[in-house]
């Protein structure tokens, strides 16, 4: 059983993490939009500004989740935390394809992993 402070310690690192992902986040998609102010984002395929910012999120919450796979001082990430990287990571890498994803395998996506946790936490 778990203690009212390993709870809180939980609740305390869930929130350092997700600001690690956020402040990241918001720089990157500053960084591509002042590239792009100023011409020197790269122009590949159909690969909009959007498409960049996208891609370097999900990637970027991609390691993140790796980083907290390996090191023995974070807890694992959650199946949420994977989801939202691999559809960040769609999205933008769709824009250098010039492939269309259609919404409803991100609605599958979503529901499956909701089923999954779902079916795991009630075990």
């Amino acid at each position: 059983m778990t203690t009212e402070q390993e709870v809180m310690d939980r609740k305390s690192e869930k929130k350092y993490l997700d600001a690690i992902f956020w402040g990241g986040a918001f720089l990157w998609a500053g960084l591509v939009f002042g590239l792009d102010t100023f011409g020197y984002l790269p122009r590949i395929g159909e690969a909009s500004v959007w498409s960049w910012v996208f891609l370097g999120v999900g990637v970027y919450g991609l390691l993140l989740n790796l980083v907290r796979l390996v090191s023995p001082g974070f807890s694992n990430a959650t199946a949420w935390d994977w989801v939202w990287a691999i559809i960040f990571t769609i999205i933008g890498a769709a824009g250098f394809m010039a492939i269309s994803v259609p919404w409803w395998l991100f609605l599958i996506l979503i529901g499956a992993v909701i089923l999954v946790t779902s079916l795991v936490r009630r075990e």
